[in-house]
């Protein structure tokens, strides 16, 4: 039935890009007609579930919960079900008046509801514009289906840390099921949506196939990249909506250029790299490369900082950065015999006992200079680097997990790192510290 199912492996792709040309490209009216009925399933799916009182008390742990108890990364042991709830319902809480809407909404679900009141909830569920994705997942869970893939697993995830309306730090029991005619007619709709969706991919493929053949790419093959920008063309059907008048197939574009972009950035290297620092990289390679074009002599990190108008010290870790990855497999001083890096290298399963005394003893010392830290610095060194025998956090992952901005932790991460510089002997055990865990 669905196509967009078989785009995950070879065969699939190999038989969308035989299919695509069956499906011409949309007019602009054509692209509203489909996109509006993926929003009128939305509007249908929440009168049902409003209507319904299993659903009601569904939404109101729902929404109880996203108020009071968010998805928090602290406790999320399957980080992909934080980010897929947090890609949804995000822009709910970061908007003061969806806020305001969710609370009137709560207060609502709080009461027995009748025919007025339903036409109240529906109101203000209009307020807060869900995206159809999330409605039809609420949907499924209501009727104990999976058809909407992830978001569903990621909801029934997080419902195992909901709290009762009284906030108890205990797991609220699941709703009971819709009804029989109700599930019927959940299913019908949620079958639509994703046959709005699909419409959308399928009369959007050949952009696709032609953004991926723009793309070239020696490390990544072409099926490779037609497979990112197909979930990048997913994504743009689920986040369009016609009523803002641009064209879909510009909207697209965009997601399916990114996708594929971020894919051939995660894959050029050996070592991947965040893309913001792959993009530095790749800007201090170009401005290096003008400079010998025009001047004939390598650029000097001073001339670097000039022309990337950034301090020396970060040209220089850029430079280091880029060299990071050489492949094991390359050869060895061009042996004649085939000799390869790798062959040259000497390793052991397991470091040495000594190695394992000292690596415990520089732990306890670098615990013990954290002390002097504030409460917040020493958490962020200890989780960053991992202190705690805890898998080392990015920024981003000790922003959700600290419940700030990826700012704020920078800021504390370079101010309890100034701090340690300054004390005795902790600059050596940190640099120590870290060439173990490496060798671990």
């Amino acid at each position: 039935m669905n196509q967009l199912a078989k785009a995950h492996d070879g065969e699939g792709i190999e038989w969308l890009y035989a299919h695509s040309r069956d499906y011409p490209l949309l007019s602009a009216a054509e692209e509203r007609d489909i996109d509006a009925r993926k929003w009128s399933t939305r509007d249908a799916l929440l009168e049902i579930l409003v209507a319904d009182l299993p659903s009601q008390v569904f939404l109101k742990q729902w929404v109880s919960n996203l108020l009071v108890n968010p998805p928090n990364l602290k406790v999320f042991l399957e980080k992909e079900h934080y980010y897929v709830l947090r890609r949804e319902q995000s822009d709910l809480l970061k908007d003061a008046e969806k806020v305001v809407q969710l609370k009137n909404l709560n207060g609502l679900l709080d009461e027995t509801c009748e025919a007025g009141q339903i036409a109240t909830l529906l109101e203000v569920l209009a307020k807060l514009d869900l995206s159809p994705l999330l409605v039809t997942g609420f949907a499924d869970v209501q009727r104990g289906s999976s058809d909407s893939g992830e978001i569903v697993m990621a909801l029934r995830y997080w419902q195992k840390f909901w709290h009762g309306p009284d906030a108890a730090q205990v797991p609220v029991k699941a709703p009971p099921r819709v009804s029989d005619s109700d599930c019927d007619s959940l299913r019908r709709h949620s079958q639509a949506y994703f046959k709005a969706r699909e419409a959308l991919v399928n009369h959007n493929l050949r952009l696709v196939f032609s953004i991926a053949g723009k793309m070239k790419s020696a490390n990544v093959p072409y099926m490779d990249r037609v497979q990112s920008g197909m979930l990048g063309l997913i994504r743009a059907a689920e986040k369009y909506d016609y009523r803002t008048g641009h064209r879909f197939s510009t909207y697209a574009y965009n997601w399916i250029n990114q996708s594929s972009r971020r894919m051939l950035e995660e894959q050029r290297s050996i070592v991947r790299l965040p893309s913001d620092v792959n993009e530095q990289v790749n800007r201090l390679y170009r401005e290096s490369l003008a400079h010998l074009n025009t001047t004939g002599r390598d650029a000097s990190v001073s001339v670097l900082a000039d022309r990337l108008q950034i301090e020396p010290d970060a040209v220089a870790r850029l430079q280091q950065t880029g060299n990071l990855s050489v492949s094991l497999d390359s050869p060895f001083n061009n042996d004649p015999d085939g000799l390869t890096l790798g062959d040259t290298l000497s390793g052991w399963t397991y470091s040495p006992p000594a190695a394992k005394a000292e690596q415990i003893s520089l732990n306890r010392f670098l615990m013990t200079s954290l002390k002097g830290l504030a409460p917040q610095e020493q958490s962020v060194i200890t989780l960053r680097w991992g202190l705690d025998d805890s898998p080392p956090l990015s920024r981003r992952e000790l922003a959700d997990y600290l419940t700030v901005s990826t700012e704020r932790i920078r800021q504390l991460e370079m101010s309890a790192l100034g701090k340690l510089r300054n004390a005795d002997g902790v600059a050596e055990a940190f640099s120590d510290y870290q060439d173990y865990q490496m060798q671990d």
